[in-house]
């Protein structure tokens, strides 16, 4: 019988071994500053003659002297709706290249096929715009 209260003081202090202080404090979160690049820009506007049912995808774009798109600077898709469509295209204005041509090109398609595009639409600044109302044109 002496046997049972050693077991039990035994898998008592086992037990209570296993509980221990966490070895490190918690690391608390800093919060970072706002740098300027995380401040966006933004062309806003509305595309008119939409197809509803369509998609539309409008990109930024840095194009070289062939007017070929050489890199993309932000894009946005959007579903038609068969009514004006709001759209604000958010960039970084860091992200700009100064003394290069810019454009807001566009492509309306459906089905997968393409069935309007935004004629090539130049961007001199890297400053928040509003566009106004711009019509697609139908694809060749």
């Amino acid at each position: 019988m002496p046997f049972r209260p050693i077991l039990f003081s035994a898998v008592l202090l086992a037990v209570a071994g296993c509980g221990s202080q966490p070895s490190e404090a918690p690391v608390q979160p800093v919060e970072l500053p706002v740098q300027q690049s995380d401040i966006l820009n933004q062309l806003q506007g509305r595309l008119i003659g939409v197809p509803a049912g369509s998609q539309v995808e409008l990109a930024l774009l840095e194009v070289d002297r062939r007017d070929q798109p050489d890199r993309l600077l932000s894009s946005l898709q959007l579903q038609g709706q068969g009514e004006p469509l709001p759209f604000a295209l958010q960039f970084n204005p860091e992200a700009f290249p100064a003394g290069r041509t810019v454009e807001l090109r566009g492509r309306v398609t459906r089905a997968g096929q393409l069935i309007m595009r935004l004629p090539a639409i130049p961007i001199e600044s890297a400053g928040s715009q509003a566009l106004g109302d711009l019509r697609p044109v139908p694809a060749p």
